[in-house]
């Protein structure tokens, strides 16, 4: 039985346990919500999914990283506005997101940042402000990157939190979302990386802690629509004194603050948006929103929503229909077994992701968590109905007990055809070791290499300096940086700087990337399903809007051959609901355009 052993302090009192004593859910309760699950129907499939595959036999390649943020450019360092007050927001940015802002087929970065305390001197020098990056890499050279951001039009203060990228008036470039404490900020691209300030008048203003945030078409209506993650009532006027020793002030927890409701916008097209939360069904006052993932879990077409919440039960939006042009959801989060931890209780959920680990069809789900509560690793058949605990069979249970996880992303790191996955941690108190002696603030990250079957090994000792490296990790993105066809990290610390991780694994492997280019508006192919097959292995992938913690990866499709020559076969199901094929395609980079072959590029 596990227990949240780093003590959740309360105001003005020492630090305790709050969640102590819990049960294991009895077994007559666990069959109870299957045979609950069980009876409910299901609305007709899509037709595009795999048949049973056999068991995958990945090729082993040892998965390495090397640091080469110095090398690169990239300079970027986080501000929290920390000064002694101890406020919460403090604790929880920042993120990243990897996408190609002028359409040279290269990854940019963009990094939020946050900003100093109103009275700071620190203030007074000048705000620091978003961070963006523009990729100058060469073919077979060492990544380079070059700071961009004043001619960008990116040098806007705020205090953020994370970003969304999608191709919101159909020019085929894609546009950014920031989230913020103090409102949030929509740009639109001009196609050649430079972007204005469209908030106002967007319908995105809004204003409270907005943290994750994901694109998708959830009305069917070809128009992109956004759901807006955010988490408790906090203002500066409304901080609590909590304390660890009954003396000294430290971080409070969410436990101390009410909950908020997450957003839910409806895209009007060209970056107009009106929230639908109430009518839709998404409405939740007592969510506390860190992390946001849309994939259809249940291939019936139209995209669900999952969101992990911390210490209140995440939620699972299933998407049921569209009424007078506005999708309903219904939350399924209990019934399909993902609301709680094993003990019936709510975890510190922090990101989320989605992936496909059996290469069945299927669909598994992993939640970083507070300390001392091991990641969430769920998976559920190709109907998406349940989702069974397999956080200690999956091999992921005790190694990520300790550490507090953040950001979390599949990727297919050696291209063996196998989903691994990697987490970023940190945690949130700096003097969390003085209570907890096994606990420290800055922890390293952790990789996970895949082996099939929904199962891992813990790689991270084997992956280079990088991954022995302890900080106050937040924000985590998945982008081939290099165009060298292996996917390269970039990490995030809270109050510290960033880090450019270059995938070195040797690896006789290929690849197939596939760029997306659905109709328009929705350019960028978000929510479209591929399913790809290698020496009859499938995977279902989905190009998402949303998904990890505050950041944004680069949504290309990548599919691992292994040993394999070429990949064998790959259906497009288009947002649209269009369908695409394509057969025998040899290691490469390729666009697809919507009702075209896929064109190799470099």
């Amino acid at each position: 039985m596990l227990h949240r052993s780093f003590p959740r302090p309360r105001p003005g009192s020492a630090a305790r346990h709050v969640r102590a004593g819990a049960p294991l859910l009895p077994l007559s309760a666990l069959l109870a919500g299957v045979l609950l699950v069980a009876a409910c129907g299901k609305g007709a499939k899509a037709p595009v999914s795999p048949t049973p595959a056999p068991e995958p036999t990945p090729v082993a390649s040892a998965i390495r990283f090397e640091d080469v943020t110095k090398e690169s450019g990239v300079a970027f360092v986080h501000v929290n506005g920390a000064a002694g007050k101890k406020w919460m927001p403090e604790t929880m940015g920042s993120g990243v997101a990897a996408f190609d802002a002028d359409g040279d087929g290269k990854v940019d970065l963009l990094f939020v940042n946050g900003e100093y305390w109103p009275g700071d001197p620190r203030g007074a020098k000048g705000e620091p402000t978003l961070a963006f990056y523009r990729n100058e890499t060469e073919p077979g050279g060492p990544i380079r990157f070059a700071d961009a951001t004043r001619e960008s039009g990116l040098a806007v203060s705020l205090y953020g939190m994370g970003a969304a990228v999608a191709d919101l008036d159909g020019d085929g470039a894609p546009d950014l979302f920031v989230s913020g404490l103090n409102g949030n900020r929509l740009f639109l691209n001009d196609g050649k990386g430079r972007f204005r300030d469209a908030t106002r008048g967007s319908g995105l203003e809004a204003t409270g802690w907005a943290t994750s945030a994901a694109f998708a078409d959830v009305d069917g209506d070809g128009v992109l629509d956004l759901f807006v993650g955010r988490y408790v009532d906090w203002t500066p006027k409304t901080d609590l004194f909590c304390s660890l020793d009954g003396r000294t002030k430290s971080y409070c927890t969410p436990e101390r603050y009410p909950g908020v409701s997450s957003r839910l916008f409806k895209g009007l097209g060209r970056g107009r948006f009106r929230d639908v939360t109430k009518e839709s069904g998404v409405e939740n006052p007592l969510g506390k929103a860190l992390g946001v993932a849309v994939r259809d879990v249940d291939g019936d077409g139209r995209e669900d929503i999952a969101v992990s919440n911390d210490t209140s039960p995440n939620n699972l939006f299933r998407n049921v229909k569209t009424v007078g042009g506005v999708a309903l959801f219904t939350d399924v989060a209990i019934e399909a077994g993902i609301a709680v931890g094993e003990d019936g209780r709510a975890r510190g959920a922090m990101g989320i992701a989605f992936g496909d680990t059996k290469n069945d069809g299927g669909v598994s789900l992993a939640v970083g968590n507070f300390s001392n509560e091991m990641w969430s690793f769920w998976s559920a058949g190709r109907d998406g109905d349940f989702f069974a605990d397999e956080s200690m069979v999956s091999g992921l249970g005790r190694t990520t007990l300790l550490p507090l996880t953040f950001g979390v992303q599949f990727a297919d790191f050696d291209l063996d055809g196998v989903l691994d996955l990697v987490g970023v941690d940190g945690h949130v108190e700096t003097t969390v070791q003085a209570v907890q002696p096994t606990v420290t603030y800055r922890q390293p990250p952790l990789l996970f290499r895949g082996l099939g079957g929904g199962r891992f090994a813990d790689v991270s000792a084997q992956a280079g300096p990088a991954f022995a490296e302890a900080f106050v990790g937040r924000g985590l993105a998945v982008a081939d940086l290099d165009g060298d066809g292996r996917p390269d990290l970039v990490f995030t610390e809270n109050g510290g700087p960033a880090r450019v991780l270059r995938n070195v694994t040797e690896t006789r492997n290929g690849s197939v990337a596939l760029v997306l280019r659905g109709a328009a508006p929705n350019r960028m192919a978000i929510g479209a399903r591929v399913v790809s097959t290698v020496k009859g292995r499938s995977r279902v992938d989905e190009v998402s809007g949303g998904d990890g913690y505050l950041s944004a990866s680069e949504r290309t499709v990548r599919v691992g051959l292994g040993s394999a020559p070429s990949l064998d076969e790959v259906t497009v199901r288009w947002p649209d609901g269009k369908t695409g094929e394509a057969k025998g395609l040899a290691p490469g980079r390729y666009v697809w355009e919507e009702g075209r072959e896929p064109v190799a590029v470099r």
